[in-house]
């Protein structure tokens, strides 16, 4: 990070809360888990690509024909059984 000192740097590190990683357990029992990227599909063959800020997916999509959506990080269901 270039805008801090390294002794600053920890301050900027985000920690979870005891409350917000205990939600995230319970609903990662029941089959969903956070998604912290961004998602963008093509809605017309599933491809789909992941991103870590809005900017990267944006120069991602110049250029690309079809129908894209873009996903905001959230919920997403997990795939494994149960």
């Amino acid at each position: 990070m270039p805008d801090c000192s390294p002794e600053k740097e920890h301050l900027l590190i985000k920690k979870k809360s005891k409350l917000r990683q205990e939600v995230e357990d319970l609903l990662e029992q029941k089959g969903f888990v956070m998604e912290r990227r961004i998602s963008v599909i093509n809605l017309d063959s599933g491809e789909a690509h992941y991103f870590e800020d809005y900017a990267a997916s944006m120069e991602f999509l110049k250029g690309k024909k079809g129908r894209w959506y873009i996903t905001t990080p959230g919920l997403r269901h997990s795939r494994k059984d149960r």
